[in-house]
């Protein structure tokens, strides 16, 4: 199929003029991501179901009207396995389409793999096999190879039809209404606001520190993510987190013992006295953190769980890993304990309904 590539403004408000009044548009991004905090948008695909293009979003400057139909509510918004899409969108535009339709989604609702890849859906229900040669593609790089925009225009062409045909079986077995709920409980969990006084609880190994060298790896993991944010620059590419563990562990004194510690000599002389600096400051009061698998019985209601699932998956013909994730689990076991926080999420929405019915472990 014919596509236009946009490289202008003036092109871009054109095309908005042809898809603005559309019931629903397919999207992909393509970006780059290596040792940046940022994932970087290198070409922005977008269909209609008539109307294709690859945008390049290094030459255009004005989204506005773009911007609006990505937020019109009467315009669903098809993706596949949208989460890195997400963040492309609220860094580059500081938004999140609305609403967001994920073909992974409501795939897994038909007995797919939670993970499903777009390449495998395309083949099974449309019988197209895809070229995903271009995958390692710089697509910051310019100019792109008519390959490379093939294979990127390729990623909304097929959504369509593959959205169409998830669709109309998720109606037949009248799932479709819990497909979109889970649809958007995906894009809350995206979009909640990290707190970077908690970083130190994403440090490998946190659990194992207690005390002030707890309260140490605190005030150094919140200093990393607010340093890396603001220059965009990867996590690890500003401290790797097992020095910075060990730092909170060992509590150096002078460059050297950092140098002992196994910090890397360009870390040194680019954070090495700031790092000092952070370890004379107070240190916060931080509690020992309880691993989720430490919590009484968390083996038992686990299982416990788990052989419910089973049973739902057995009666409805739903992923048993659909129904119940282990992120659910320890939703669910940190909830019946600390009993703080909403209600968790096989207690609520499409799968109270199918718990409820059980006797759950407490």
């Amino acid at each position: 199929m014919n596509y236009q590539f946009i490289i202008s403004n003036d092109e871009l408000s054109n095309y908005c003029q042809k898809i603005k009044n559309s019931s629903a548009i397919a999207l992909d991004t393509e970006f780059v991501r290596t040792r940046t905090f940022y994932p970087h948008l290198g070409l922005l695909q977008v269909f209609d179901g008539k109307h294709a293009a690859l945008i390049d979003p290094l030459n255009i400057n004005d989204w506005q009207e773009f911007l609006v139909i990505l937020t019109n509510p009467k315009i669903e918004k098809y993706f596949h396995s949208c989460s890195e899409d997400i963040e492309v969108f609220l860094h580059t535009f500081n938004c999140v389409p609305s609403p967001v339709i994920d073909s992974q989604i409501l795939a897994s609702f038909l007995d797919n793999p939670i993970s499903s890849g777009y390449a495998s859906l395309v083949n099974k229900y449309l019988g197209v096999e895809l070229d995903k040669s271009e995958t390692r593609t710089d697509w910051l790089k310019r100019p792109l190879t008519e390959k490379q925009c093939d294979y990127a225009i390729n990623d909304v062409l097929y959504l369509f039809p593959l959205m169409n045909s998830l669709k109309s079986q998720l109606i037949s077995i009248d799932y479709l209404a819990a497909a979109y709920q889970e649809c958007q409980n995906a894009i809350a969990r995206k979009c909640e606001i990290f707190d970077p006084q908690k970083a130190y609880l994403n440090i490998k190994n946190s659990w194992q520190l207690k005390g002030d060298s707890l309260g140490q790896l605190a005030k150094l993991a919140c200093w990393r993510y607010q340093f890396a944010k603001t220059h965009d620059i990867a996590l690890n590419f500003v401290v790797h987190e097992e020095i910075l563990w060990k730092i909170a562990r060992y509590q150096p004194t002078s460059l050297a013992e950092l140098d002992k510690l196994g910090m890397k000599g360009k870390d040194i002389r680019s954070y090495g006295q700031t790092i000092l600096d952070i370890l004379l400051q107070p240190i916060p009061i931080i509690p020992a953190i309880q691993r989720i698998n430490s919590y009484p019985n968390y083996k038992n209601i686990a299982d416990s769980l788990k052989q419910i699932a089973e049973t739902i998956a057995s009666k409805t013909g739903l992923n048993s890993e659909l129904i119940l994730s282990r992120r659910l689990i320890n939703q669910y076991v940190k909830w019946q304990n600390d009993r703080k926080g909403e209600i968790p999420e096989i207690l609520s929405g499409w799968r109270k309904p199918l718990f409820e019915q059980y006797d759950l472990p407490n």
